[in-house]
């Protein structure tokens, strides 16, 4: 059975903010390597009214880093949210408790290994036998 993350609430609170910093700085970094150095202390801090417009806009302009940053930061985002009400580490599929070495690995995960496969796992189309 997974070890249960009561006395470690602080610490996954510590490495969710650290992870979503990080990806901050590989954002701003990538973004600022294409658009010019002079407007990436304008971003040291990012604000939160200005981390959603700001993903919105790379997003919508294509570049598919920033969509896939952008989702990184949303799943973050979710566990954070889940932190504070005192449901993370809880599987959304089953209900579970999620391992702790996978929440190690993936500390924004909302699933245990299962569901996860089962979240993936492509549907068909009704009607088609390939």
């Amino acid at each position: 059975m997974p070890e249960k993350l009561e006395g470690d609430q602080l610490e996954f609170s510590n490495l969710l903010a650290e992870y979503k910093r990080r990806l901050w700085a590989d954002l701003r970094d990538e973004v600022f390597a294409q658009t010019g150095e002079d407007l990436a202390t304008q971003y040291d801090i990012p604000q939160d009214p200005g981390e959603k417009s700001m993903l919105d806009v790379l997003s919508d302009a294509g570049l598919a880093v920033a969509d896939i940053r952008r989702q990184q930061l949303t799943a973050l985002e979710e566990a954070q949210r889940r932190v504070e009400l005192g449901t993370y580490g809880t599987c959304e599929g089953c209900g579970q408790p999620i391992g702790l070495p996978r929440l190690k690995l993936m500390p924004f995960t909302p699933y245990c290994v299962e569901c996860q496969k089962e979240q993936e796992i492509p549907t068909k189309p009704p009607g088609n036998k390939i």
